[in-house]
C-alpha cells in the first residue's frame, strides 16, 4: 500500500492444505511503516490477507 510516496508491505506466505484436517503457512508480518502507521491501515490489510492466503487448485 502506499501513502504518496511511503510504502506500507505485508510479507508472509500462503496457506496451504497439506493433509484432509492440516494446513501449514499462511503466517504474516507488517513492516515499520505499517507497525507505525494508524491502525486503520493495519487492521485493513489484515483483513484483505485473511481474505486471500489461502492457496486453492483445481483438480
Amino acid at each position: 500500500m502506499y501513502e504518496g510516496d511511503k510504502k506500507y508491505a505485508l510479507r508472509g506466505t500462503s496457506k496451504v492444505k497439506v493433509s484432509a484436517t492440516e494446513y501449514e503457512g499462511g503466517e504474516f508480518t507488517f513492516d515499520e511503516n505499517f507497525k507505525n502507521a494508524v491502525l486503520v491501515f493495519r487492521q485493513y490489510a489484515e483483513k484483505l490477507w485473511t481474505q486471500n492466503r489461502i492457496e486453492k487448485w483445481d483438480r
